[in-house]
């Protein structure tokens, strides 16, 4: 995702399958790559991911976790800023009918035109083309505003940040999610291999550390009472680590260099003797961080 983006963002990978179409990203940073979706090929592949993943109990749970951090209710007017495919901003427009809206925004129009397409008219939602860092919305617009797996893209995300603080109303909540990519943990009988593999994996990500900084950060955005929850993503299967992390997935070509080239017959051979008996550990961190707007950040 850009710096001045606002889509959900999917884990920083090069290349990933999306049921049965590879979906490969030019070897450069996300960043970059996610600020181009409508002026490359990849949104159809990118869509059918986003809904995918939306699908997982894992997902499900930690987003479960945000819902009660920002405890939406009828009347109220909500920002989901990186909306993706919009489910999470419908579910949300169900919980502030009547009389509540929510405005669910993204960079990419395509992304922005495939979440309007599965909108039911039910729920009052909005969809708009927006830039987390740079929102078209004057301040106190919002009682709550969320975002979900957007600033570990960006090389600001303070920038972002502060605009979720400035377009949310005295005493509404800001809520985060993000995923912490140096909390991943892996036991295999090879460590070495595994530090390995993971000191590149750890340069495919501007903000790698996001998680654990979420706190800082809302802090000095002038948000008080910032609570912040942490959900594992564990797997002892192959396969199912291999659903979410492309790191896990052998079906994705050398050539996507997301494994080094030098150790990528040892990783997945290490990774299938472990699967196979039964040994297999592989986890990482989610982070859920809610905040509330002081008077003095108004």
């Amino acid at each position: 995702e850009h710096a001045t983006s606002g889509t959900v963002a999917v884990w920083p990978v090069s290349v990933w399958r999306c049921h049965d179409s590879r979906v490969t990203i030019p070897p450069e940073s996300s960043e970059r790559v996610f600020a181009r979706i409508d002026q490359s090929h990849l949104a159809p592949q990118l869509i059918r991911y986003l809904e995918s993943v939306a699908t997982l109990p894992e997902i499900r749970a930690w987003r479960a976790i945000a819902l009660g951090l920002l405890s939406p209710a009828p009347g109220m007017r909500i920002l989901d800023a990186g909306c993706g495919m919009g489910e999470v901003a419908r579910e949300l427009a169900a919980l502030v009918s009547p009389g509540g809206e929510v405005t669910a925004v993204d960079l990419s129009q395509q992304m922005i035109d495939a979440a309007r397409s599965r909108d039911d008219g039910i729920a009052a939602v909005t969809y708009e083309v927006a830039n987390v860092t740079d929102l078209p919305f004057a301040a106190n617009s919002f009682d709550r505003a969320r975002c979900e797996r957007v600033l570990q893209h960006l090389s600001d995300p303070d920038a972002a940040i502060g605009e979720l603080v400035r377009v949310t109303a005295p005493d509404g909540v800001v809520c985060v999610l993000d995923t912490e990519w140096r909390s991943a943990a892996v036991d295999v009988d090879d460590p070495a291999l595994v530090d390995a593999v993971f000191e590149k994996m750890n340069t495919l990500s501007p903000q790698p550390t996001i998680g654990r900084t979420l706190r800082r950060r809302m802090v000095r955005a002038g948000l008080v009472d910032v609570d912040v929850r942490v959900q594992p993503f564990t797997y002892t299967s192959l396969s199912d680590a291999a659903a979410l992390y492309p790191q896990f997935n052998e079906q994705i070509p050398a050539e996507a260099e997301i494994i080094p080239a030098d150790l990528r017959d040892r990783w997945f051979a290490a990774l299938r003797r472990a699967d196979a008996e039964g040994t297999l550990w592989v986890t990482m961190l989610g982070y859920v961080a809610a905040g509330v707007v002081a008077e003095t950040a108004a």
